[in-house]
């Protein structure tokens, strides 16, 4: 078989293959776990746990291209996988299960994100509002100096912001 020609790191990862191939009776390293052969994918592993797994790879072609269909599906967004990895999948949940692709997550569309977020602003807006009533009439009470029980407090209306006189602040 030829070496393949995309990119540099698959040129490196199909000669430690083809070493590793040669060499049957060494052993192989330790097999790394789902979420250091996502980091891998992904390219977040340090030197050494790139070449750790590079090590491990060598000896699992079958992984090897998972890894590399995994790396090229992160980045374009929109493709498919590979068949062989399809069937691989339904293997693992045996031959009675319906496997369902994901939906695409469809855009709202950008009206409706501006309805959200002035909805949450008006929101913030009403309850300082409300918050800086409650505050202004308990100062005022405090300020002078009355003894108004805490129920009378509660029940009767707020001053200042919400007056029901509005012609005596003219």
């Amino acid at each position: 078989m030829a070496e393949p020609t995309g990119s540099p790191e698959q040129a490196a990862l199909w000669r430690r293959w083809c070493e590793a191939a040669a060499t049957p009776g060494e052993p192989t390293a330790a097999e790394p776990d789902a979420l250091t052969l996502a980091a891998y994918a992904e390219d977040r592993l340090s030197a050494e746990g790139v070449e750790a797994v590079e090590d491990w790879l060598a000896a699992n072609s079958q992984i090897a291209s998972d890894i590399l269909a995994a790396r090229q599906v992160a980045t374009f967004a929109s493709a498919t996988a590979p068949e062989a990895v399809i069937a691989r999948a339904a293997a693992l949940v045996g031959g009675g299960a319906q496997i369902l692709p994901f939906r695409a997550q469809a855009a709202r569309p950008s009206w409706r994100n501006a309805i959200a977020w002035g909805a949450m602003a008006a929101s913030i807006l009403v309850a300082s509002l409300v918050g800086f009533a409650m505050g202004n009439s308990t100062y005022a009470t405090l300020i002078d100096g009355s003894s108004v029980s805490l129920s009378q407090e509660l029940l009767d209306p707020p001053t200042g912001l919400f007056n029901a006189d509005e012609d005596s602040a003219i």
